[in-house]
């Protein structure tokens, strides 16, 4: 078969990318563009090895794996398979359009990641159950994702095939669609940070990379993403060169609506079927929104703007990316019946297995879970009695990690080595205690027993962990908290006088005794007699750091206590049960089997 030729005006895309370079220039945009025009070059030197069949729809050349170009056909020369493409955006009177790949058409079926072993995939399945089972050749895939909640890659300190989610692993489950031949499309629903701060602001920046990367056509914003400094949101999401925005909204606009920083739809071609795509900001998060550079607008009002648009586009199937809440989106769905796919944030922790019907029976409500643990696929088939299937898809160790996304997750990390833990502004609380903390070292004299016993577990190795890992993540504050002293564990920012580096506090490395006894450097130096303290001091001193389990209360306590590090997301298979025996160091031991309450 011959192979398809996309032509791109290289000289332009330098152009663009190297005009910007100057004083006033933003370096964030400039960072972006370096970045597309690295994946463009990547994209043009591999793509002649590629051979595809041209009794396809062909959107272009370009491998699966790879990001997708842009063609602009009032500057370049545009082949004929670019010729009805995505999306119809009015921007100065001009149609850019978005290019997608497709490979050629197989039989097999997307069950694994590249490369992944058949026992990993059979061991995620008996685990997490089969997808795509029943799906033959559909003529079109949807695959929608989001509420990504600033989880852009398991922590892997308890084994990452313990856990869900992650970018590598999504680019692997679209890679495994596309090398089947299965036309894709994918949608995000927004929600990719969900705190304040420099490193939130990185995270958005690497996520938004990340979505350009895997070819996204359209990304909603959740509102922590708009509560992050605007110009910060800008340079993340604004179009690069010829690479238009994958960002979509209809009620938010960035420096205002009428900047057109993102457009407030899309129409995407592909398979013979025009999808309408389109997201909002539901109104109950708007007030929520302090960010003088963001202007929005009621969503029902927005939709009704952009309504006309979507029905003049002649579209087969119209998608609604709601960031609100459900019983938001259902009235949303209730008042629009036009759109087919209804998308909502919210929901339980994960998606239901079969998409509900909203009343009517015409559209069909989709959540998504948390975290980015799954995503949700949808798929059009040449099969009257069954022409919509939908797969429910857990994000697990089936897909293996990819290169590209574990690259950029090292290329997140270096950021923030780079930056240091003053340079991401965190500033130490107060401990609720008022106390300090003395290191485990400092136990060791009068507890050695109980310290012996720690370092037989992996508490005591707990950094070490983090800087085995690849990436390394022992710069990472979000993986600082829980293996180190001195940190508030679901909080991410250390206490006066915790953990603030190898170099000034390696007393503190590791999960130690303090952690779960409380700071200990007022006990340690009237024990040592450093200090002088009354036997009353010195016994109130002693007790505050008693850990009492053999009461219902005091299981409580400590049951609560672990699952501040040891919580479902980076433990999913904690029980306290099973986990107190393995790091038990009192001096009487239990009497009664704990139970965990």
């Amino acid at each position: 078969m011959a192979q398809a030729t996309t032509r791109v005006n290289v000289n332009r895309l330098f152009a663009d990318t190297f005009e910007t370079h100057s004083p006033n220039a933003n370096p964030a945009n400039l960072r972006i563009q370096a970045g597309v025009l690295l994946l463009f070059l990547i994209s043009l030197f591999s793509s002649g090895c590629s051979k595809k069949q041209d009794d396809l729809l062909l959107i272009n050349d370009a491998m699966p794996s790879e990001p997708s170009l842009v063609v602009d056909p009032e500057k370049d020369a545009v082949p004929d398979q670019v010729a009805a493409m995505i999306p119809e955006q009015e921007r100065s009177g001009e149609k850019t359009f978005d290019v997608v790949t497709v490979a050629a058409t197989t039989t097999a079926l997307p069950d694994r990641g590249p490369d992944v072993a058949a026992l990993i995939e059979a061991a995620a399945r008996k685990t997490n159950g089969p997808v795509f089972e029943s799906w033959r050749n559909p003529k079109l895939v949807l695959v929608i994702t989001g509420e990504l909640n600033g989880y852009i890659e398991p922590c892997g300190c308890t084994g990452k095939e313990n856990q869900k989610g992650g970018l590598s692993r999504r680019q692997n489950l679209l890679r495994s669609i596309t090398q089947c031949g299965w036309p894709l499309i994918s949608f995000d629903l927004g929600g990719q940070v969900r705190r304040f701060g420099r490193q939130s602001e990185i995270k958005f920046q690497s996520v938004a990379d990340g979505l350009r990367a895997m070819g996204y056509a359209a990304v909603g914003f959740g509102p922590d993403d708009l509560r992050l400094p605007a110009e910060e949101v800008v340079a993340a999401v604004a179009s690069v060169g010829n690479q238009p925005t994958p960002f979509v909204c209809a009620n938010v606009g960035l420096l205002g609506l009428d900047a057109k920083i993102t457009p407030r739809y899309r129409v995407v071609e592909m398979s013979g079927m025009r999808i309408g795509v389109t997201s909002v900001l539901g109104d109950s998060f708007i007030k929520d929104i302090h960010n003088d550079a963001v202007e929005i607008i009621p969503a029902a009002e927005a939709i009704a703007t952009v309504s006309e648009s979507l029905q003049k586009a002649n579209c087969t199937y119209q998608i609604l990316l709601s960031w609100a809440t459900p019983e938001e989106s259902r009235a949303l769905a209730a008042r629009f019946p036009q759109f087919d796919i209804v998308v909502t944030a919210g929901g339980a922790d994960e998606p239901p297995a079969q998409l509900p019907l909203l009343p009517g029976g015409r559209s069909r409500l989709v959540e998504l879970g948390h975290k980015g643990m799954f995503a949700v696929a949808i798929g059009f088939f040449d099969d009257a009695n069954n022409p919509v299937q939908t797969q429910r898809i857990p994000l697990d160790a089936r897909w293996g990690e990819s290169r590209d996304m574990i690259r950029l997750l090292g290329t997140y990390q270096s950021q923030l080595e780079r930056l240091g833990l003053a340079g991401l502004g965190l500033t130490p609380v107060n401990h609720p205690t008022g106390r300090r903390f003395a290191g485990s070292t400092s136990c060791t004299e009068c507890h050695s027993d109980e310290h012996t016993k720690w370092i037989e577990t992996s508490h005591s190795s707990a950094l070490k962990t983090l800087q085995e890992l690849s990436p390394r993540r022992d710069s990472d504050p979000e993986c600082l908290s829980c293996h180190v002293i001195g940190w508030a564990p679901q909080r991410y920012v250390p206490y006066e006088g915790g953990f603030m580096g190898m170099k000034s506090t390696p007393h503190l490395a590791h999960n130690g005794c303090e952690n779960c006894h409380g700071p200990a450097a007022a006990h340690a130096a009237v024990e040592r007699g450093e200090v002088r303290a009354s036997d009353a001091e010195q016994e109130r001193l002693r007790s505050e750091l008693i850990l009492e389990i053999n009461t219902p209360e005091g299981r409580t306590k400590a049951t609560n206590n672990c699952l501040e590090c040891h919580d479902l997301d980076n433990s999913p298979q904690f029980d306290f049960n099973t986990y107190w025996p393995q790091v038990e160091h009192s001096k009487e031991k239990s009497t009664t089997t704990p139970t965990t309450p």
